[in-house]
């Protein structure tokens, strides 16, 4: 595929490392990687994979170089070409083997006039890296306006999007105007071992995958670990684009200490194992956030009156959005709040302790096979008592159910 360009006078073509071609109409000459100002490159440069071969002509000149195609390259105003490894932002090929510097320098020298017509083309080769890339891409949590701009990018040129749920990504692309041009695909818990699988082998093939939950940042009490897990396995780069999460925007506004705390997700449903979790969080003596769902969530509240009153609990219901609210105050008093009213909406609750309370000890720990013994005495179920162990910092909920079991078949 072929592009045009001009040239300018400020070409100096002296860089070592990079080369560059812009769409900028106009660079100084403190710009010594660029080659061509005015570049009408396209997106079609985003079905390139692996290794390229480049020639750039202007004047009766012109030099020819091979680099490797990075996918992640987005489609940016500079099509920048590295000596060395891509890098992940700002970059459309890295082993270049030849920069600015490097050029024919009877080239260079034709670039540097202005309004020069600069032809570049760029040949697929069939060799080299061709591996895809996974995206962690966080959509708005209630709040349209807060779709970023690279979120929105990624998205639109990602050859397949994993959704949680696609009817309601759809609806997120329609309001926002997003265009996905590639597949849209689910990926939610009831079949994100089949899903990941097909994933691996669109990056195998070169896809941009871009994985997004239904709002917030995926992962965090959404599916995608599965998927994110198997790509970091099996070498491929997984990049995060950060951006809307109702962990973080409840946790800036509580008012409480959050310079260490510990992420609960969703509590157990059960309420002995819900209140064994709590007493679990409470005994580590720190700060955690947890959220809860609408017809639980006064439960939760009462339960927490009841362990720890003289907590400090913030409770932000809707957050981003139109109904937004922020529920500050002891825990009893909290739980008073939403005693007579039928609570609607999402709920991210931060608990800490009490102003004054000592820190917990250094090393302090929480006696694991106690609490699961405990739990399986009051008639919890080993999968229930497990849910409620791997709230524990460093606790996967693999080795809490391990734990559990053990526990269990012992006399």
């Amino acid at each position: 595929m072929s592009f045009t360009a001009r040239g300018h006078p400020g070409i100096a073509g002296s860089h070592a490392k990079t080369l560059e071609l812009t769409r900028d109409p106009e660079v100084t000459r403190r710009a010594t990687c660029v080659v061509g100002v005015g570049s009408d490159h396209g997106d079609d440069l985003l079905a390139l994979r692996g290794d390229v071969e480049v020639t750039v002509a202007c004047g009766g000149h012109s030099d020819t170089f091979t680099a490797t195609v990075t996918p992640h390259y987005l489609g940016d105003a500079g099509l920048v070409f590295r000596r060395g490894p891509a890098l992940r932002g700002r970059t459309f090929a890295g082993g270049a083997t030849k920069t600015a510097a490097g050029l024919d320098r009877a080239l260079v020298a034709a670039l540097g006039e202005r309004d020069a017509p600069v032809q570049v083309t760029v040949r697929e080769l069939g060799t080299g890296d061709r591996r895809g890339v996974l995206f962690v891409v966080a959509v708005p949590i209630g709040n349209d306006d807060d779709l970023s701009p690279r979120a929105r990018r990624v998205l639109e040129v990602a050859d397949v999007v994993l959704a949680e749920d696609t009817r309601r990504f759809r609806d997120l692309a329609a309001r926002t105007g997003l265009r996905p041009p590639g597949r849209v695909e689910s990926y939610h818990e009831h079949n994100e071992d089949e899903r990941a699988g097909a994933a691996l082998a669109h990056l195998a093939a070169g896809a941009r995958v871009a994985l997004v939950s239904d709002a917030g940042t995926p992962l965090c009490s959404d599916p995608g670990y599965l998927v994110v897990q198997r790509a970091v396995d099996a070498g491929y780069d997984v990049t995060p684009v950060p951006g809307p999460s109702s962990l973080l925007a409840v946790l800036s506004a509580s008012g409480l200490p959050v310079d260490r705390f510990a992420y609960a997700g969703f509590l157990p449903r059960r309420a002995a194992a819900r209140r064994a979790a709590l007493g679990a969080r409470v005994a580590a003596g720190e700060t955690f956030v947890c959220h809860e769902a609408p017809h639980r969530v006064r439960a939760l509240l009462a339960d927490l009156a009841d362990i720890c009153g003289d907590w400090q609990v913030c409770v932000g219901r809707e957050v981003t959005k139109v109904f937004e609210e922020f529920v500050r105050g002891p825990a009893a008093e909290v739980a008073a709040a939403f005693a007579d009213e039928e609570p609607k909406g999402e709920f991210t609750l931060v608990v800490a302790p009490p102003p004054g309370a000592p820190a917990p000890a250094p090393g302090a720990t929480v006696d694991v096979d106690r609490l699961a013994r405990a739990l399986l005495d009051e008639g919890v179920t080993p999968r229930s008592a497990a849910r409620a162990l791997a709230t524990l910092p460093g606790m996967s909920h693999k080795e809490a159910y391990a734990r559990v079991l053990a526990i269990a078949e012992r006399p």
